[in-house]
């Protein structure tokens, strides 16, 4: 009994250690594209309506997808109210967003659980959503900046987009 309780603790420490390290070179990986591509790589790849466009069944039987830009539409409005946190102008919609990121974050965590059959498969899509919180978070923060320099404001172009089909099109589907 005490062997299989410490083989236990070793595999929980091995797994730790190697999702660790994973996640380490996965950071390191985007740091050395970001360099190497002069950030030319982090442009918004597929605004939230082409994903849609090209997913129909994403507001009905497919739950990845509305698990995905449920998720997406979570990191956006957590960027925003990042931002806007110490403007004082902005603490209306400050609140908003920082409400929205809750829900949609909350929603796309409760879709993949409920898809999940055991703990285990519920740690790999946790995983998998974190590390695509980590790339949206950059790309839109890239996004934010780029808007800010050319048009003198944070939501424009593909972030207003995404914005506006998180609120008209997912929000109403996770009220």
């Amino acid at each position: 009994m005490k062997k299989i309780f410490l083989l236990k603790i070793c595999f929980t420490l091995l797994l730790t250690i190697f999702s660790s390290v994973y996640a380490n070179e996965f950071m390191e990986n985007i740091e050395e594209v970001r360099k190497n591509k002069d950030n030319v790589t982090f442009i918004l790849s597929d605004t939230l309506n082409e994903y849609i466009s090209k997913n129909p069944s994403w507001n009905s039987s497919d739950k990845s997808s509305l698990s995905y830009i449920a998720s997406r539409c979570g990191i956006l409005n957590k960027v925003i109210s990042k931002r806007l946190k110490n403007n004082a102008a902005a603490q209306d919609i400050y609140n908003l967003s920082l409400i929205d990121a809750v829900l949609f974050s909350s929603a796309s965590s409760d879709i993949y659980k409920t898809r999940c059959i055991n703990y285990d498969c519920i740690k790999e899509k946790r995983k998998i959503a974190q590390e695509r919180e980590k790339k949206w978070t950059l790309i839109y923060e890239e996004e934010a900046e780029k808007n800010i320099d050319i048009y003198g404001k944070m939501i424009s172009e593909d972030i207003n987009s995404d914005f506006s089909t998180c609120m008209n099109k997912v929000k109403p589907i996770l009220k």
